[in-house]
C-alpha cells in the first residue's frame, strides 16, 4: 500500500485553474446560485424540478485542452451531500460550453471520465414528470450523449451515496487564444419530479468548474475522502485515515477480487438511515445587520452577538456562541428559564399558568396568580439539577393538586377562573391524548415509544387536489402502527390532520406555548364516528365481553371504569342498561346486521369471534362502548 501510494504521488498531475463569474438561472428565474470563495457555487433558494442554468467567465489561459465538474458537500444540503434531492444526490443531465464574445460558438467535447460511473439505473419513481418518457441516471458519459432522457447520476448507494466526485470532460479541439477566453457553461438538469413543491428536484447543489491546458487531462479515480487522507503525512494518520485509504486501495488488488465482491454485496444491503441535523461551525461568522424598515434586501448596520445589556452578562471569557448562550440561560443568575418551565408544567396540569400568559413573561405580561410559589417552584427545579420528572412528582403529589374540581356556587362567583388554586383543575385533555385514551380504554393502545411517524385513518380526498396542492402518499398505517399514541400522528403542513385539528391543536409550524380550548359539536361527532373511533369501540366491547363478568351490569361497570376511572351511579347505569337493551332488540328485529356493526360490513365474519359471545351481543354492546367513549367526562381531565 505504501507502494502504491509513492508511485500515485510520483505521477504527473493535471494543473487546474478554477473559472469564477456571477450565475445565471436562465430557465425558471427561481433557483439562486451563490458564489463561495472558493470558486465554487452553492444553490439556494426555490428548488426547480427542471433546470438550466449558465455562467459566462472569462478565463486568463492561452490553451484549453479540458474542463473538469466537481461535485462538492455542503452541510446547507440535504443529507450533506453534494445534491439538493432529498437523499443529497442529484442528476446532470447535459453538460455544455460554447466560446466567444460577439459569436458564441459550441464547443464539441468529446469525452469525459469520471471517479464514479454509475452503472444505468432507471429514475426513481419519486421522480416522475408525468411525461411517459424512460429516463434513465448512469456514466458521465450520458452528459455529453445530448439525450434528455439520460443523466449523470452520482448514487453509490445508503452508505457511500454522499460523498465528493468529479468529472473531466475532454474537448475535441483545443481553445487557443492569445488574449484571455469567454466561455459559458451550461448545466442543465432536467431529472427531476413534476411538482417542486414537493421537493422532487434533483438538481446539483455545490458544484465548482475548472479548466486545464495540458494533454490528455484525466479525472484522479481516487475519492476525494481518500484524496484528503493521503493528503496527511503517514505518521500523523488517524486510524480512521489509515481505514479510509486501504478500504480504496484494496479494491485495485485483482487477487482480492472474490473478497471485494463479497463486500460490494454487503454494501448493497447496507439500510438506509434517516437524517438529522446537527451543527457545523461556520469558518467565517454570518454578517448580521439591522434590517431597514425590516426589508432583508436593505441591510443596515451591523450587530454582534450578545446578550442583553440589563441582565446578567456571559461568563467572563466566553466565546459569543450558542454553548456560551446554553450556559447563560441556564446559570442561576438567569432565573427565567427556570421560571417559564415550570410555569408551562404547572400549566399543563392546571390549565392555566401560575402566570396566565406563558408565551409572555416581560413586562407586558400578566401578573403570576402566585409570585412566591413560582419562586419556589424554580429554585428547586434548579436545585434538583433540572430534574423533569422530579418537577412533576411535586406537583402531582401536592395536596394542591389532589384536591377535588368540585365547587360551591358560591366558590364559582368569587373565584370562576380556579386562580386561587381552592378546588382542583378541570380541564379537556389535548388533542393528542383524546385518542390515546380512547385507545387506552379499549386495549388497543400501542405504547412504543420512539420511531418514525405513522398515518392513522384519515379521508382520502383531504391528499388529493383540489383539497391539496398535489397528491400525497397518504399510506394507511396497518397493524399495531396504526394503534400508536397521538403524537406520533404524522404532520403535514399544508394537510393539518382532521382529528388534531378539531380539538385545537395548532398546526406543526407554529410554535405554540398556549392552546386554546373550544366546545364544538363537530368534536362530538369526532369521537363517536371517527374510524379508530369506531375501531376502539368494538375492541372495548369484546375486552368487556371477554373480561368482564357474567351479568350485564357486571359488564357495563368494567366498560364504564375503562372510560372515566369510577364506577357509574345507580342512574348512569339504569341508563345505560336500558340503552343496552333496546340495542339488543333492535338487532333481534333486524333493524340492521350486527356484523355490520362489529365489522363494518354485511358479508365479513371476524374468525377469532370469542366463545360463548353471539353478534348480537358484540354489536349491542359496540353501541354502548361508542357512548362510553363519547361522554364528556372520558375526555376530561378532573
Amino acid at each position: 500500500m505504501d507502494r502504491w501510494e509513492d508511485e500515485r504521488n510520483q505521477a504527473q498531475k493535471p494543473k487546474w485553474t478554477v473559472v469564477q463569474a456571477p450565475f445565471e438561472d436562465i430557465s425558471t428565474g427561481g433557483q439562486k446560485y451563490l458564489l463561495l470563495p472558493d470558486g465554487s457555487f452553492r444553490a439556494a433558494g426555490y428548488a426547480p424540478t427542471k433546470h438550466t442554468g449558465k455562467f459566462t467567465a472569462k478565463v486568463d489561459l492561452p490553451r484549453i485542452t479540458a474542463i473538469k465538474l466537481e461535485l462538492m458537500n455542503d452541510s446547507n444540503l440535504p443529507a450533506f451531500g453534494p445534491g439538493r434531492s432529498l437523499w443529497g444526490t442529484c442528476a446532470l443531465t447535459d453538460f455544455k460550453v460554447e466560446a466567444g464574445t460577439k459569436e458564441r460558438k459550441p464547443v464539441k467535447i468529446t469525452r469525459v471520465s469520471a471517479d464514479f460511473e454509475q452503472a444505468e439505473t432507471p429514475l426513481e419513481a419519486y421522480y416522475d414528470d408525468r411525461s411517459g418518457k424512460k429516463r434513465v441516471v448512469g456514466p458521465a458519459s450520458y452528459a455529453i450523449d445530448g439525450k434528455d432522457e439520460t443523466a449523470w447520476g452520482i448514487d453509490a448507494g445508503p452508505g457511500r451515496r454522499n460523498v465528493p466526485h468529479e468529472a473531466v470532460f475532454v474537448l475535441e479541439k483545443p481553445i487557443e487564444a492569445a488574449e484571455p477566453t469567454e466561455l459559458t457553461f451550461f448545466l442543465t438538469q432536467n431529472h427531476g419530479g413534476w411538482n417542486s413543491d414537493d421537493l422532487m428536484t434533483n438538481n446539483l447543489g455545490r458544484f465548482r468548474v475548472s479548466v486545464t491546458s495540458e494533454n490528455e487531462p484525466k479525472t484522479d479515480p481516487t475519492p476525494a475522502l481518500v484524496r484528503e487522507a493521503l493528503a496527511v503525512p503517514r505518521e500523523r494518520r488517524s486510524t480512521a485515515q489509515v481505514a479510509t485509504i486501504f478500504a480504496y486501495w484494496r479494491t485495485l488488488i485483482p487477487e482480492w477480487k472474490a473478497d471485494n465482491d463479497k463486500i460490494e454485496a454487503l454494501w448493497k444491503t447496507y439500510p438506509s438511515g434517516a437524517t438529522t441535523l446537527v451543527l457545523q461551525a461556520k469558518t467565517e461568522p454570518r454578517t448580521t445587520a439591522i434590517l431597514k424598515r425590516g426589508d432583508f434586501l436593505k441591510p443596515g448596520k451591523p450587530v454582534q452577538p450578545g446578550v442583553p445589556a440589563f441582565l446578567n452578562p456571559l461568563a467572563s471569557g466566553a466565546s459569543p456562541d450558542r454553548l456560551a448562550f446554553a450556559n447563560w440561560l441556564v446559570d442561576r443568575s438567569s432565573p427565567t428559564t427556570a421560571r417559564a418551565f415550570v410555569n408551562r408544567v404547572w400549566q399543563s396540569y392546571f390549565g392555566t399558568g401560575l402566570v396566565a400568559t406563558s408565551e409572555d413573561l416581560g413586562t407586558q405580561a400578566d401578573l403570576p396568580s402566585h409570585p412566591e410559589l413560582l419562586d419556589w417552584l424554580a429554585v428547586q427545579f434548579m436545585e434538583s439539577g433540572w430534574k423533569i420528572k422530579d418537577l412533576h412528582r411535586l406537583i402531582v403529589e401536592s395536596a394542591t393538586y389532589r384536591q377535588s374540581s368540585k365547587a360551591t356556587p358560591e366558590l364559582l362567583a368569587k373565584d370562576p377562573y380556579n386562580r386561587l388554586l381552592a378546588r382542583g383543575a378541570r380541564l379537556r385533555v389535548e388533542g393528542e391524548i383524546v385518542r390515546d385514551i380512547q385507545l387506552a380504554a379499549s386495549g388497543l393502545l400501542n405504547p412504543k415509544l420512539g420511531g418514525p411517524s405513522t398515518m392513522p385513518p384519515a379521508p382520502e380526498f383531504l391528499f388529493q387536489p383540489p383539497a391539496s396542492y398535489a397528491p400525497f402518499p397518504w399510506i394507511e398505517a396497518k397493524g399495531a402502527d396504526r394503534y400508536r399514541r397521538g403524537v406520533y400522528t404524522w404532520r403535514r403542513r399544508s394537510t393539518p390532520y382532521p382529528l388534531l385539528s378539531t380539538f385545537d391543536v395548532p398546526e406543526g409550524n407554529n410554535a405554540c406555548v398556549r392552546r386554546v380550548r373550544s366546545n364544538t359539536p363537530l368534536q362530538a361527532l369526532v369521537t363517536l364516528n371517527e374510524t379508530l373511533a369506531i375501531e376502539a369501540a368494538r375492541a372495548l366491547a369484546r375486552k368487556t365481553l371477554a373480561e368482564a363478568g357474567k351479568t350485564d351490569s357486571e359488564r357495563i361497570t368494567f366498560a364504564f371504569r375503562r372510560c372515566v376511572g369510577r364506577k357509574p351511579s345507580e342512574q348512569e347505569l339504569a341508563v345505560l342498561l336500558k340503552l343496552l337493551d333496546d340495542q339488543k332488540q333492535r338487532f333481534a328485529d333486524g333493524w340492521v346486521s350486527p356484523w355490520e356493526v362489529v365489522t363494518g360490513s354485511k358479508t365479513d365474519r371476524p374468525s377469532d369471534l370469542p366463545q360463548g359471545i353471539s353478534p348480537t351481543q358484540w354489536a349491542a354492546f359496540t353501541v354502548v362502548a361508542r357512548v362510553l367513549l363519547n361522554l364528556d367526562e372520558t375526555i376530561t381531565k378532573e
